[in-house]
């Protein structure tokens, strides 16, 4: 593809002359070849336009920057680099993004399990699905690693490009509030966003509080979304509603479509689903409050692409489980383990408040908190562990480059539950196992379905699920 069809759409300068011909797109000087277009992206430690001379050696064709640089190369001079980068990506995987019904997740919590039921009740309406979110990227059967959430633009558009060739209909993805802000979803417009909901996670990053929820809320326009589902019970989400005229869904208050009536069991939950004269008996095997919001929020979203609420219904009754979310496993004895991906005051607070008053024995969780990630939040963690654990044990998360000790004492000024600290995260949990007794529950929080523990700029081969089926001796 030439640059000035890369270029559509596109405002720019451009100094130099030339059209070359393009064969790839790159942010990363490691993945720049020759006939390569690359973005000077400003980020929080780098800048790429201080790479310029290395990537035209390394034969890029062309240069995406927001200043004029000392070079007779060919030169996109922009306002917004990151901007750029997703419409010309776009561009060179040939806009398949407006072939696809897009249906994007936005909030603190509960995107990934909203997006499985999601996936589940459109496979059953006749669409052919992909997702694309935390746990990977998942379109025809197959599995796809993705480091990010929300995959980077070039990424991201070149999956859109494979999904429109295997001739996927819908693709439901997650989008973090990183990726609003650091421009991905330009040029992407939603058939459907939903607004999950909205706690504290990422100051590390947005600082503030005020900031991150500006972020989130500033992608309910119609420049992304044409049509929103939102959580009524949710304070930023009635915020939303007051910008986007959206479908509502709700508990506690007024919504289009309401949950009555709830049965929360140990191992599933039944409510009544309620929209204008219409009920239904809903049954999910995904258990807890927070999995109902997650089941209303996918049955809210289907009804407003014309599915039915019998095939909603009869779709959410099939979830088994969602990856790394309230994954259980039941120890031969009876003890119950419980795998989740909660890293946030209310996510934990959701799950472990949920686990305590569907335990018997004790309850005995293992945790700790990512590093060079908000620290904000450690002390807010160890209070909810500290409000429903019997016992905790504190170990490694992801401590990345940070000191693992230090996270751990950190996170232990503030534990007034009784604890121990074992940093090694497998010993963690088969020390968590072994004081275990058959009327226990042993939680496992923080990293869910992640394979892999990320330390010194090296991700490591690591999976909770498998560490505890070792430890059970479960194929």
């Amino acid at each position: 593809m030439y640059l000035q069809q890369l270029l559509n759409g596109v405002c720019c300068q451009i100094v130099g002359v030339g059209n070359p011909q393009i064969t790839s797109l790159s942010c990363d000087t490691s993945t720049v070849k020759q006939g390569s277009v690359f973005f000077c992206l400003k980020g929080q430690k780098r800048d790429g336009h201080d790479f310029f001379r290395k990537v035209i050696g390394d034969g890029a064709s062309a240069i995406v920057c927001e200043r004029q640089l000392d070079t007779q190369a060919l030169q996109i001079i922009v306002e917004d680099a990151r901007a750029v980068m997703s419409l010309v990506a776009k561009n060179f995987y040939d806009n398949c993004v407006d072939k696809l019904k897009i249906i994007s997740i936005v909030g603190t919590n509960g995107k990934t399990s909203t997006s499985y039921i999601l996936e589940a009740i459109l496979s059953k309406a006749g669409y052919n699905t992909a997702v694309i979110g935390t746990n990977g990227i998942f379109f025809n059967g197959q599995k796809h690693y993705s480091g990010l959430t929300t995959p980077d633009p070039i990424e991201l558009h070149y999956w859109f490009r494979q999904m429109y060739l295997n001739k996927v209909d819908v693709v439901i993805m997650e989008v973090s509030a990183h990726a609003i802000e650091l421009k991905k979803m330009q040029g992407i417009c939603a058939e459907v966003a939903i607004f999950t909901n909205f706690s504290q996670d990422h100051l590390d990053f947005f600082k503030t509080m005020q900031n991150y929820a500006r972020v989130k809320k500033s992608y309910f326009t119609d420049k992304y979304v044409k049509n929103a589902v939102v959580n009524a019970d949710d304070e930023l989400g009635r915020e939303i509603l007051k910008i986007l005229p959206s479908a509502t869904y709700a508990i506690n208050n007024d919504a289009d479509i309401t949950a009555q009536d709830l049965l929360l069991e140990k191992d599933g939950s039944e409510y009544v689903v309620n929209f204008g004269n219409q009920t239904a008996k809903v049954t999910s095997r995904l258990a807890g409050r927070f999995n109902v919001y997650n089941s209303l929020a996918a049955i809210t979203c289907a009804t407003v692409l014309g599915v039915d609420v019998d095939t909603s219904v009869n779709a959410v009754k099939e979830v088994n489980v969602v990856n790394g979310r309230n994954e259980t496993i039941i120890r031969s004895d009876g003890a119950r383990v419980v795998i989740d991906f909660a890293h946030t005051p209310d996510g934990i607070h959701n799950i472990l408040s949920f686990l305590k008053s569907t335990t018997k024995g004790r309850l005995i969780v293992v945790f700790g908190c990512g590093g060079n990630r908000d620290k904000f939040k450690r002390p807010l963690i160890a209070e909810q562990v500290s409000e429903y654990a019997d016992f905790a044990v504190l170990t490694n998360d992801n401590p990345r480059y940070e000191d693992p000790k230090l996270i751990a004492k950190d996170v232990a000024e503030r534990l007034t539950c009784k604890y121990k600290v074992v940093l090694n995260r497998s010993q963690a949990t088969e020390f968590a196992l072994s004081i275990a007794t058959a009327v226990d529950t042993v939680a496992i929080l923080g990293k869910g379905a992640e394979e892999y523990q990320e330390i010194k700029g090296k991700k490591f081969p690591y999976s909770d699920v498998d560490v505890v089926r070792n430890l059970l001796r479960i194929e």
